[in-house]
This record gives C-alpha cells, structure tokens and sequence, in this order.
C-alpha cells in the first residue's frame, strides 16, 4: 500500500508586523479554501504532521476543519484532528540570514522603517532577501549560521523519511509546513543543483499542495504547488 504525503505551505503570514509568525485574515481564508478543496481525499486513519510555528498550527487548524467539518465528540479521523508537531518541519531562520547579510537589520524596527520608505517595499524585501538566501547557501560562509544550508537540507530529508517509515497503512499523511522545507525536498527528490531549491522556493504560493508518494519504490515527487482553490477570485494568490 502506498501512502501519499501532502505538503502543505502554511497561509499568508503577517509580512511587516512585529510578529510575521501568524496568518492573516486571508491566510486563513486561504487555509479554509485548501480544505474544502482536499476533503474528497481525506480518510479514517490519516495523519497530520505540523511544524512547530504558530503559522503552521493556524494553517492546520482551518485546513482541517474546513477538510473534514465540526468535529464530533471522540472524533478519530485525521490524528483525531491533532496534528503531531515535529520541529524538523520549521522554516530556516529568515532573520538570522538577514541579519548576516545586512548586520543593521538585526533590528526589525530599522527593517520595517526602511522597507516602508521604498517605492514597492514587498519588491524591495524580495530582493533583500534573494541576495541574503544565496548567501546562506552560497556555501562560502556556512560558518556564519547555526543552520547552514546542508544542515537544513538534511533535516528536511530526515523529516520526509521519518513519516515515510512511521506512515504505516495511512493512506495520507498532511503535513503542514512552510516554502523552504518543501523546496528543499523538491529539490532533493528531483536531484536537482541546490540553487534550484532557491529557484522553487519563490514560487511556492501561500497555501499550496504538494504531494510526494511513498511506495515500495521509494518516494517520488507527484505535484509540486498546486493551487488551483484560490483560482475562484482575484487577490488568494500570496507568496509570503
């Protein structure tokens, strides 16, 4: 029996607050749309996985409620509707990669001032943050972060590997997660040069799906951002 591993990108974030680890109105909106969408693929016996962020716990709790409806007294669908939490599912630390590319912004407040003082600040801040991420997997100064790039690598393989040998006869496992691990698994699965998981990462869009297939032949990459429920309007498609 093979058991298919739903990657799920958490929902828009809260880009510019004091606190980014949370989603937005739309984020959950977004969230809620995913579930809708995925509840025909849903089964008695699947797991839920989440990461250790409030935005993934967020993103799981509205993709499940929409994904299976008011949970019953003693309900036992989805991990009784409970995802597990595994850190090795967490984002890489955006702010010390920042911080090591641009020291002066190891002050959120002087980011967020000079970000507001741009033209486009969400252009301003992808850009920023393209330079300080090939920085981080540049591999030139690993030395630099408590998580270089191959140690973030290698934990998100260790994560994808451990569901595959605990899944056992669960036909899904949802996990809830953000871009970067998921690039990176992408990338992985697809033997691809590790500047292609950079390259991935900006495309994943705020609650996306990605599915991977654990069989007897190993695991293969399906589907990779899949977001056709935020088709319906303008204004669902986010990036962070």
């Amino acid at each position: 029996m093979s058991t298919t591993i739903h990657l799920i990108r958490h929902g828009q974030a809260a880009f510019g607050a004091a606190d980014y680890d949370q989603l937005s109105d739309l984020g959950r909106e977004q969230s809620r749309l995913l579930g809708a969408a995925l509840a025909p693929l849903a089964g008695e016996g699947d797991l839920a996985i989440c990461g250790g962020m409030r935005r993934h716990r967020e993103t799981a709790e509205e993709c499940l409620a929409a994904m299976l409806g008011p949970s019953p007294a003693g309900a036992s669908g989805v991990g009784a509707r409970a995802p597990a939490c595994d850190q090795r599912w967490n984002e890489f630390d955006h702010v010390q990669i920042l911080a090591r590319h641009r020291p002066e912004y190891a002050d959120h407040a002087r980011l967020s001032a000079d970000l507001r003082a741009q033209p486009d600040p969400h252009r301003a801040f992808q850009t920023l943050f393209a330079a300080a991420m090939q920085r981080w997997a540049g591999g030139e100064f690993d030395a630099d972060y408590d998580e270089p790039w191959p140690a973030f690598r290698a934990r998100c393989s260790a994560a994808l590997q451990a569901i595959a040998a605990q899944a056992g006869d669960a036909r899904n496992v949802w996990v809830f997660t953000s871009g970067g691990p998921i690039a990176a698994i992408a990338q992985s699965l697809l033997d691809a040069p590790d500047a292609q998981a950079l390259r991935l990462s900006w495309t994943l869009v705020n609650a996306s799906h990605t599915q991977v297939h654990a069989a007897r032949g190993g695991l293969r990459l399906s589907t990779f951002n899949g977001h056709a429920h935020l088709y319906p309007r303008a204004g669902l498609i986010t990036y962070r």
